[in-house]
């Protein structure tokens, strides 16, 4: 009989990453009750409780967050072994508690086999949820203040103020200003206008026609 390895989808991708990240929590009445503090203590082996907290704050800088690589040599690095790979894989055993392979779902061609924990893939996708969260709000802002300006803009311009009032076309403006990576100025908002709106006549907003 062969044995057989549990299947287990990561729940991030490579390219998810808390880089920047300097704290994770930590579920002190999980740690203190579990098997795995109980075994380490029972067999005389206080020291892999540390060495697997060292593995957890190194999995926090890892992409995907809260991942391993499955190779000893840069494991002992992660455990602060450094060079002694030997001392490393008396200790593996025990500081890798939990850990097992995981697959991820865009994992490139040739990609290294990579290690997760359970209860360090449930802190990294709760920190990562947020921060998708932090971000997407700082988006929102951002693009309501870009729409703000584009509308000042237009509305110091002779012939477009009815165009700052449209929504579609201040958002279709800003749209276009950002893929071109250009900044809200009076000219960038006169050319926008006059590339995406398809008017025949853009009046400048200086005063002139164009």
């Amino acid at each position: 009989m062969t044995d057989t390895v549990e299947f287990w989808a990561y729940p991030l991708q490579y390219g998810d990453r808390l880089k920047g990240y300097d704290w994770m929590p930590l579920y002190v009445d999980r740690l203190l009750s579990s098997h795995f503090v109980a075994s380490a203590i029972h067999a005389g082996r206080r020291q892999d409780i540390g060495t697997a907290l060292l593995l957890w704050a190194a999995s926090m800088r890892e992409d995907p967050a809260g991942t391993l690589p499955d190779n000893d040599i840069d494991l002992a690095q992660a455990a602060r072994f450094g060079a002694d790979v030997e001392q490393w894989r008396e200790a593996r055993e025990g500081a890798l508690y939990g850990w097992r392979p995981v697959h991820i779902d865009n994992a490139p061609a040739g990609a290294k086999p990579r290690l997760g924990h359970p209860v360090i893939a449930e802190i990294v996708r709760d920190q990562f949820t947020r921060k998708r969260g932090r971000e997407r709000g700082r988006e929102v802002a951002a693009w309501a203040t870009m729409k703000s300006r584009i509308r000042a803009k237009l509305k110091e311009g002779v012939g477009t103020k009815r165009i700052a009032e449209n929504e579609f076309a201040v958002e279709q403006i800003g749209e276009w200003l950002r893929d071109n990576n250009l900044y809200v100025t009076t000219e960038n908002v006169r050319v926008a206008a006059g590339t995406v709106l398809g008017t025949p006549k853009v009046v400048s907003m200086n005063g002139g026609d164009v």
